[in-house]
């Protein structure tokens, strides 16, 4: 079993309000975000703590008994537990393995003052820029001081911000600047625009499909997503529509270095879990309509279509490949850039595992 960690994961001063999550967290830290001292981890003795947002595919790992079955056959056990506050559970030192943006990974470090570590991969950015049905707007630049809305002043925000930036000269943030900002409830974002009481959403395409599939709101930019507008305009692997992630498996260095086995069990666990998402989307998406934002067959059948012939946000293995990595690196390349992060901020660490030989 081997590993390769690269960077070092210390000290992200985001622009666009990131900071003022990472000094939140901070003031709930414990230990430098474990009970160990810092830059030390305890043996894991078998046992992962992992907290997530509520998930489809792991759901279905568990209830098919895949989960279980790979555990016992391995003697590790996964303890989860739900939370939409990932960052804050994490920097509380409540957690071994969370799920993160990859951007936010060294604000993680910051805020509990250790180095923290990519090591596997799993959701793409699949937001995309949506306007009312009688907008005449064709691209971000034409939103100028438009109320754009969100759920978050980071994450896809982020993103977006940093095009509005490089293609228009604009500024799109919490702060002010060129637009206003609009954050809200991820399931309103839609029917916001949809009333009018917003110009454009930086919407999810599965909490925005009743008003997607009756064309209440249109997507600019071809309804691309943020991953493909990415590819299209500022990837050197344009053919890959994996970067960059919103979200990434993160843990503390010392505790991917002292629990390999571990780590690397729970990444070849969801990589069976997008084997199943490949084969089996349609009974997922069926098994949990509600994370999906899915309430008849109609929006069933327009999500199936969406990821069918638009996009798949899920990656086609969760295993880290060092091209992966320097793709994903870029995205830090463009945040410098157009000045979402300092120059001076070192990167994200990356971690790749082996794959076990089938």
């Amino acid at each position: 079993m081997g590993i390769t960690t690269s960077g070092n994961a210390r000290g992200l001063r985001l622009v666009a309000g990131m900071a003022a999550v990472a000094v939140t967290a901070s003031a709930c830290a414990s230990g430098g975000g474990s009970s160990q001292p810092p830059g030390e981890a305890a043996d894991a003795g078998g046992v992962i703590n992992m907290v997530m947002a509520p998930d489809p595919v792991w759901k279905w790992l568990e209830d098919q008994g895949i989960k279980q079955e790979m555990e016992e056959a391995a003697g590790i056990q996964v303890l989860t537990s739900s939370s939409w506050d990932e960052f804050g559970v994490y920097a509380g030192g409540h957690a071994d393995v969370i799920s993160a943006a990859t951007y936010e990974v060294p604000d993680l470090a910051e805020a509990t003052g250790e180095p923290a570590t990519v090591f596997g991969a799993y959701n793409t950015d699949r937001s995309i820029l949506a306007v009312g049905a009688d907008n005449p707007a064709q691209n971000i630049c034409d939103l100028e001081g438009q109320k754009i809305a969100t759920f978050t002043s980071v994450s896809i925000t982020l993103i977006w911000g940093m095009y509005a930036k490089e293609m228009c000269g604009l500024d799109l943030s919490a702060d002010g600047g060129d637009y206003e900002l609009v954050v809200t409830d991820i399931q309103n974002l839609a029917s916001l625009v949809a009333r009018g009481d917003a110009a454009a959403c930086l919407c999810l395409p599965d909490f925005a499909i009743p008003e997607l599939s009756t064309n209440q709101i249109k997507p600019l930019y071809d309804a691309k997503s943020a991953a493909q507008m990415w590819a299209e305009n500022y990837s050197s692997f344009p053919e890959d529509v994996t970067h960059p992630q919103t979200n990434v498996f993160v843990a503390r260095e010392a505790w991917v270095e002292k629990n390999q086995e571990e780590a690397s069990f729970l990444i070849e666990l969801w990589d069976r879990g997008i084997q199943e998402w490949q084969e089996h989307r349609d009974e997922i998406i069926a098994a949990y309509p509600e994370d999906f934002a899915v309430r008849t067959p109609e929006e069933m059948a327009f999500l199936q279509d969406w990821l069918d012939n638009r996009f798949d946000w899920f990656v086609p293995t969760t295993y880290l490949t060092e091209e992966w990595v320097e793709g994903e690196r870029e995205v830090f390349d463009l945040m410098k850039e157009t000045g979402f992060v300092e120059e001076d901020v070192e990167e994200p660490s990356f971690t790749t595992l082996e794959k076990p030989a089938s």
